[in-house]
Formats: structure tokens, sequence, C-alpha cells
């Protein structure tokens, strides 16, 4: 996987986790101060194991890392279909 892939993917991880943060803030509290977050994505094991390689060269550069771990879980959502009718012409 290159870098830039990587940072893609993260990036997509990236946006459920602030939605995620938005609703419960009470998640960032868990996160040491000055600490990297970095996803272990349950359904993506390459990009897991590359960001678990990410969280070593961090450690042994002396740096905080939180890790989290995601799990994509099934949602049902109502989704709307608009039904259009012909009312009235002029």
């Amino acid at each position: 996987m290159t870098r830039q892939e990587q940072t893609r993917r993260n990036d997509e991880l990236f946006a459920l986790f602030m939605r995620q943060v938005l609703d419960h803030p009470t998640l960032t509290k868990k996160i040491p101060k000055g600490a990297q977050v970095i996803f272990l994505p349950e359904n993506d094991r390459d990009l897991s194991n590359a960001n678990l390689r990410l969280a070593q060269t961090v450690r042994k550069q002396g740096g905080k890392v939180a890790l989290i771990k995601i799990t994509l879980v099934p949602q049902v959502v109502t989704v709307y279909t608009p039904r259009l009718e012909f009312a009235e012409a002029a």
C-alpha cells in the first residue's frame, strides 16, 4: 500500500470518527494530550497493518499513540423516493 493510499483511506475513517465525536464528545477524553490518533479498521486488514507499523514508528520516536478500533456496523436507513404525479396543467 502506498503512503498516498494509506492517507486517503485514513481520511475517510477520520470523517467517520469526527461524526462520532460530534455526536459523543466524551469519546475524546480517553485520547492523551499530544497523541496521534491511529485507526485500526476491522474491515481493512491492509490499512490496519500499515497503521500498526505507523504506530510503532511514532512510539519509537517517543510519540504518544491512541489506537482507535473501527468496526463498521450495518445500519437500516429509511430512504425516501419522490413520487411525482401530475396535479394540473394550465
